[in-house]
């Protein structure tokens, strides 16, 4: 059976500044949670579906994702993928 991507249900908004694509990916992130449209529990996109929809190397998306796991407001899981972590909604703001 042929795998299927979820539909992607994150609008986010590249802030246009100078500063490295993976910061800004995971700044965005950070606006989602602080304005409670992602919430602690929440998953994100697979790496492979949010940079297709931003149309960027997946590597920054990786990047990103990394960094808001080591700032502790995402849990990463393999085979489970990565989710908003409790607290993060707190903290965010």
């Amino acid at each position: 059976m042929p795998r299927i991507s979820p539909e992607l249900h994150l609008t986010l908004r590249l802030p246009d500044t100078d500063a490295p694509l993976r910061h800004r990916i995971a700044e965005s992130i950070l606006d989602e949670i602080r304005v409670g449209r992602l919430r602690p529990g929440d998953p994100l996109p697979s790496t492979r579906a949010l940079a297709e929809h931003l149309t960027v190397a997946r590597a920054s998306v990786v990047d990103a994702y990394d960094e808001l796991c080591a700032s502790g407001y995402a849990n990463a899981r393999a085979g489970s993928g990565t989710r908003i972590a409790p607290g993060a909604d707190v903290a965010a703001r």
